[in-house]
C-alpha cells in the first residue's frame, strides 16, 4: 500500500511541475523556450490554455495534498 502510494505520490509531483513550467509566465514561461506557446495558442486558444492549464494545475496541487496526508498517517 505504501509503495503504491508513494508511486503515485511521485507521479503527481512530476506532472504538477511540469504544468507549472508549462504555464504563461510574464516572462513567457518555459512553454515560449520550447517554442510551445504558439502551439498551445493555436490548439486551445488564448483562455482555453490558461484556463486548462490552471484547472489541471488545481487538481494536482490537491492530489498531491491529498498523498501528502496519506503518506504521513501511514
Amino acid at each position: 500500500m505504501i509503495t503504491v502510494l508513494t508511486f503515485l505520490h511521485f507521479v503527481i509531483c512530476v506532472l504538477l511541475v511540469s504544468v507549472v513550467l508549462l504555464q504563461k509566465s510574464k516572462g513567457d514561461g518555459l512553454s515560449g523556450a520550447f517554442g510551445g506557446g504558439g502551439a498551445l495558442t493555436a490548439s486551445f486558444g488564448n483562455r482555453g490554455a490558461a484556463s486548462l492549464l490552471s484547472r489541471a494545475t488545481s487538481i494536482l496541487a490537491v492530489l498531491f495534498m491529498v498523498t501528502s496526508f496519506l503518506l504521513a498517517i501511514f
